[in-house]
C-alpha cells in the first residue's frame, strides 16, 4: 500500500480515534473531580451573568442560615454543651424527691450539709462526692469593695470535676476540716485576667471578702465557669467558710436547713438508674436514723409518713445545674423552631428564583440533552450551582450569626449579661452545624430545578415558542403559597409575643411605678455586725425620707419583683384551725406600703409600735394581702385571726393580724399571691432593699441618696440603685426577647414571601400577554388587566391564609405557657397579620399590574412571543419580554 492508503486503513482497524482519546482521558484522571470543577466553573458563570438574582439567593441563604447559627449556638451553650471538665457524662446530681421536715434556702436539688458529709462516708457507688452553694459576697483585691458571685465549695468540689489550676493550687479536703480555719480562696481565670492583669503575685496575697482577709491560694483554669453557666462565680470559698461568706445566716451543722447542691461521679462500671436504686436503703436507714436524732421536731403522723415515703432521685448532671437554664429553655426552642422557620422559606424562596432560571435556560439544557448529556449529569450541574450559592450564603451567614448572638444577648441586663457564662464566638460545632444545615439548604433549594431541568424532553422544548414561558408556572405559585404561610405563621407568632408582653407592662405590678426607686444595703457584707445592723438600716431610712426630693420610702427585707423572698407554710387561727400551702412572706418598715402607693383597705399599717429590740424574734403582728384573705379567710373577719409560721401540730398562732393590704405582684406579673408581711423592726436585720418615690426626677433622687449613704458611711456600698421599671423589664426579659427576635424573624419572613411573590407575578403576567392584549383589544378597560395580577396575588395570599391557620393553631398550643392576657388563635392578632400580608400582596403586585396596563394590543398580536434570556432571572426576563413587545 502506499502512504495515505496505509494511514487510512489502520485508522479503520484502530477505530474512532475521538474516543479512544477520550477513553485515554478518562484512565488516567478522577473524572468526578474534573466534571466538578467545570460544573463549579460554569456555576460561577451563570452567578455572574444574572448578579441581581445571584445577590437576592445569597442574601436570603445568608438571613435563615445565620440566624439558625446565631440561635443554635446560645441553645447549644444554655441547653446541650457538657461542662468543661474530666468525663462530665459520668457527673450526676441528687435530688431529694418528696417532704423534707425543716426549711431551706435556694431553690431546687437542696441539702444539709451533716447530709452531705454521711453520705461522702457511706456510699459505695460514687468515686467521690462534692456539695457548693451560689451565693454573693463583697469582694475587695485592694480597691473598692464590690459586689460579685461566689460559690461556697465542699474540698472535693475541685478534685472531684478534675479541674486544674492555672497558677498555684485549688481548694482541696485540707481545706475542709475545721469551721472558721480555713480563710482561703480560688479565684476564677477570667476575674484574674480582666480585673488584675493576669498578676501572679496575687497568689499568697489577702484579699477581703465581706470585709474578712482571706488569702488566695490559686487560679481556676481557663473556661471553667463552675456547674452553672446562669451564675458564674468569681471567686470560690471552701464550705468551712461559710459564716463568714454568708454573714447573715450559719446553717452549717443544721440539719432542718437545707442549702447545698451535691454532685458525684458514678464509679466505672455504675449506671445511673444502678447507683439509684442502690442508695435507696442507704437513704432509708437516714431517714428512720434521722427521726431519732436529738431534735427531731413533732410533726403530724401523715407529715412523719410523707417524710419517710421520700427517695433519692440521681439525675444527669453533663450539663451542670442551672435555674436559668429551666427559665430559658422553652424560649429558646421557640426561637430555634422560628429560625427553622425563616431558614425554609429562605429555601422556597431561593428555589422559587432557582426554578425561574431553570425555565429561562430550558432550551439550553434540551440542547444539551439532545447531544448526549445524560440526566444525571444534568442533576449534578444544578446541584453544583445551588451547593455553589448555599456556600456563598453560609460564609456570609457565618460572619451575620455573631451579630445576631450579641442582639440576643443585649437583651440580658448588663449586670446579669457578666455573671452569664454565654458568649456570641462561634465553635467547631457550631461552624460543623452551619455546615450541616447548608447541605440540607442546597439539597432543599437545588431538588426542584434540578429534578426540572431533568424532566425536560429535547425535541418537545427545542419546538416550543410563545407558550413556553408558562410552563412550571403553577410549581412556583405552590411555592409562593408556602411562602405566605410560613410569613403569616410567624407574624401571628409574633403579634401574640407582642401583645403579651404590652399586657404584661400595661397591668404593671399593681402600683404606680414612675418615679419609683429601689436600692440594696448588706451592712452584714460591708464589715458591719448583726448587732449594729438594725440601728444603721434605721438610720439610712431617716436619712432617705428626710431628702427633700423624696416622697416617701420604705425598706422591705427581701427585695420585691425579683423572684426572691422566702416561702413558709402558715397555720392560721380563725374560726377553725387552717393550714396553708407555702406563702411568700417579706419584712418591711412602716411606710413601704406609702412607698409602694399601695394603700392598706383594712385594719392599719405597722407603725413605731411594732419595734422593739428584745431579742424575742417572734412577731407579734402581721398583715396580709386580699388574695391571703380571698383564699383562706373569705368567711372570716381577718382582722385579729391569728397566725404562726409553719405547718406542725405545736405551731403556735402568736402573731394577730392588723391589717389588710391591695394585693400586687411581687413574685411575678402573670397572677397575684397570698402573701403575709411581717415588721422589720421586730426582729433582726441584717439588710434590706429600700423603695423610695421621689417628688420629681428619679435621677436627681439617685444622686441625693448617693449623697445621704455616704454622709452616714462612705464604705456602704449601694447596690442595684434602679428605678421599679427598669426592675420590670428585667423580670420581662423573656417576654420581650420573644417579642423583639419574633417580630424581626417575621419581617424577615414578610420580607421574602414578597420577593417571591413579585417574581412569580411578574413572571404570570408576561407569560398572560397575549390574553391582556386581546382582552384591550376586544375592549376591557386597562385597569381590569392590573386587576387580573392583583387577584391572582389575593388568591394566593389567601391559600397561604388557609394553610396557616391550622398550623398556628398546633403550634399555638406549644408556646401557650408563655402568653398572657391572649389566646393563642386570638382573632386580632390574626386578622392583624392578614392586614399585613394584604399589604405585603399590594405591594408585590404593583408594579406587574402597573406594567401589565401598559400592553400594547395591537403589537402583542402582531409579534410572536420571545423568549427570556437565561441569563436573567424570572422576573427580569419575563419584563425583558414585555418591554421588547411593546
Amino acid at each position: 500500500m502506499d502512504r495515505e492508503e496505509a494511514i487510512a486503513a489502520a485508522r479503520r482497524a484502530f477505530g474512532n480515534l475521538t474516543g479512544s482519546r477520550e477513553r485515554h482521558y478518562e484512565s488516567r484522571r478522577w473524572m468526578w473531580l474534573d466534571h466538578l470543577a467545570r460544573d463549579v466553573r460554569y456555576a460561577l458563570r451563570q452567578a455572574m451573568s444574572s448578579r441581581v438574582s445571584t445577590a437576592t439567593v445569597v442574601l436570603s441563604l445568608a438571613l435563615g442560615i445565620g440566624v439558625n447559627t446565631a440561635i443554635f449556638s446560645l441553645a447549644d451553650q444554655a441547653l446541650l454543651r457538657a461542662l468543661p471538665v474530666r468525663d462530665p457524662e459520668q457527673l450526676v446530681l441528687l435530688n431529694w424527691h418528696g417532704e423534707f421536715v425543716g426549711g431551706g434556702v435556694g431553690s431546687d436539688n437542696l441539702f444539709t450539709h451533716p447530709f452531705y458529709r454521711d453520705l461522702r462516708k457511706e456510699n459505695d457507688v460514687f468515686e467521690d462526692i462534692f456539695a457548693r452553694h451560689p451565693t454573693d459576697v463583697h469582694l475587695s483585691a485592694g480597691g473598692q469593695s464590690e459586689p460579685v458571685s461566689a460559690e461556697i465549695v465542699s474540698g472535693s468540689y475541685f478534685p472531684t470535676l478534675g479541674v486544674e489550676p492555672a497558677l498555684g493550687r485549688l481548694i482541696g479536703d485540707t481545706d475542709d476540716l475545721q469551721p472558721d480555719a480555713h480563710p482561703v480562696v480560688v479565684l476564677s481565670y477570667d476575674y484574674w485576667r480582666n480585673r488584675l492583669g493576669t498578676d501572679r503575685g496575687i497568689l499568697g496575697k489577702r484579699v477581703l471578702v465581706n470585709s474578712f482577709p482571706m488569702t488566695v491560694i490559686g487560679v481556676a483554669a481557663q473556661g471553667f465557669h463552675g456547674v452553672d453557666w446562669g451564675t458564674v462565680p468569681v471567686i470560690w470559698i471552701p464550705v468551712m467558710m461559710k459564716r463568714q461568706a454568708t454573714p447573715g445566716w450559719d446553717a452549717l451543722f443544721d440539719r432542718r436547713t437545707m442549702w447545698l447542691h451535691i454532685f458525684g461521679r458514678l464509679k466505672p462500671g455504675i449506671s445511673r438508674q444502678q447507683a439509684e436504686a442502690r442508695l435507696q436503703p442507704w437513704f432509708k436507714a437516714y431517714l428512720l436514723a434521722d427521726t431519732k436524732r436529738e431534735g427531731w421536731p413533732r410533726v403530724t403522723d401523715a407529715q412523719l409518713k410523707e417524710y419517710m415515703a421520700s427517695r433519692l432521685d440521681v439525675l444527669p448532671a453533663a450539663q451542670g445545674r442551672s435555674d436559668l437554664r429551666i427559665s430559658v429553655r422553652q424560649p429558646m426552642l421557640i426561637l430555634l423552631a422560628a429560625t427553622a422557620l425563616i431558614l425554609l422559606l429562605a429555601c422556597l424562596n431561593v428555589a422559587n428564583l432557582s426554578l425561574a432560571k431553570a425555565l429561562g435556560r430550558r432550551r439550553t439544557t434540551a440542547l444539551k440533552a439532545a447531544l448526549g448529556a445524560s440526566g444525571r449529569r444534568i442533576l449534578a450541574e444544578q446541584l453544583v450551582e445551588s451547593a455553589l450559592l448555599a456556600a456563598a450564603g453560609c460564609v456570609l451567614g457565618v460572619l451575620l450569626a455573631p451579630l445576631v448572638s450579641r442582639a440576643m444577648l443585649s437583651f440580658l441586663p448588663r449586670q446579669d449579661a457578666a455573671g452569664v457564662a454565654l458568649s456570641a464566638n462561634l465553635d467547631l460545632r457550631v461552624l460543623l452545624f452551619a455546615l450541616a444545615i447548608t447541605a440540607i439548604t442546597a439539597l432543599v433549594c437545588g431538588s426542584a430545578p434540578a429534578l426540572y431541568a431533568t424532566s425536560i424532553q429535547p425535541v418537545t422544548a427545542l419546538k416550543q415558542q410563545s407558550g413556553a414561558v408558562a410552563g412550571g408556572l403553577g410549581l412556583r405559585k405552590a411555592l409562593v403559597v408556602g411562602q405566605f404561610a410560613l410569613a403569616l405563621i410567624l407574624l401571628i407568632g409574633a403579634g401574640l409575643f407582642a401583645r403579651t408582653l404590652a399586657t404584661l407592662r400595661t397591668q404593671g405590678p399593681g402600683f404606680p411605678t414612675t418615679n419609683l426607686l429601689t436600692f440594696q444595703v448588706d451592712p452584714l457584707s460591708d464589715g458591719y455586725a448583726s448587732a449594729k445592723s438594725k440601728p444603721l438600716m434605721r438610720r439610712l431610712l431617716a436619712a432617705v425620707q428626710g431628702l427633700p426630693e423624696v416622697q416617701q420610702a420604705g425598706v422591705a427585707g427581701s427585695g420585691i419583683l425579683r423572684g426572691g423572698g422566702w416561702n413558709n407554710p402558715v397555720t392560721v387561727q380563725s374560726r377553725q384551725r387552717i393550714v396553708t400551702d407555702d406563702l411568700p412572706m417579706n419584712a418591711i418598715s412602716p411606710g413601704f406600703f406609702e412607698a409602694l402607693g399601695v394603700p392598706v383597705s383594712r385594719g392599719r399599717d405597722f407603725n413605731e409600735r411594732d419595734y422593739r429590740d428584745d431579742g424575742n424574734g417572734a412577731a407579734r403582728s402581721a398583715i396580709v394581702n386580699q388574695e391571703f384573705v380571698k383564699q383562706y379567710l373569705k368567711d372570716s373577719d381577718p382582722l385579729g385571726a391569728r397566725l404562726g409560721i409553719g405547718d406542725k401540730p405545736d405551731t403556735v398562732a402568736g402573731t394577730e393580724i392588723v391589717g389588710v393590704v391591695r394585693s400586687f405582684h411581687d413574685y411575678g406579673l402573670r397572677k397575684p399571691e397570698a402573701e403575709v408581711f411581717f415588721p422589720l423592726w421586730e426582729g433582726g436585720v441584717g439588710g434590706g432593699t429600700f423603695y423610695v418615690r421621689s417628688r420629681s426626677s428619679s435621677q436627681a433622687a439617685a444622686r441625693s441618696i448617693r449623697a445621704a449613704v455616704g454622709r452616714i458611711d462612705p464604705a456602704l456600698a449601694i447596690l442595684s440603685l434602679r428605678t421599679i421599671d427598669d426592675q420590670l423589664d428585667r423580670m420581662l426579659t423573656n417576654e420581650r426577647m420573644l417579642a423583639a427576635l419574633a417580630g424581626a424573624f417575621a419581617l424577615v419572613a414578610t420580607l421574602l414571601a414578597m420577593i417571591g411573590l413579585y417574581g412569580v407575578l411578574s413572571f404570570s403576567a408576561a407569560s398572560r400577554a397575549k390574553e391582556i392584549g386581546i382582552r384591550l383589544a376586544l375592549g376591557a378597560p386597562r385597569w381590569s388587566a392590573g386587576g387580573l395580577i392583583v387577584r391572582e396575588a389575593a388568591a394566593l395570599a389567601l391559600a397561604g391564609l388557609a394553610a396557616a391557620i391550622p398550623v398556628s393553631w398546633a403550634l399555638g398550643r406549644l408556646i401557650q405557657n408563655q402568653l398572657f392576657g391572649v389566646r393563642p388563635m386570638d382573632a386580632t392578632t390574626i386578622a392583624g397579620a392578614a392586614a399585613v400580608l394584604a399589604i405585603v400582596c399590594l405591594a408585590a403586585s404593583a408594579v406587574p399590574a402597573l406594567r401589565a396596563e401598559s400592553v400594547s394590543p395591537l403589537d402583542t398580536l402582531r409579534s410572536e412571543w420571545m423568549q427570556p434570556k437565561a441569563s436573567l432571572p424570572g422576573n427580569l426576563s419575563a419584563f425583558g419580554a414585555m418591554r421588547s413587545q411593546s
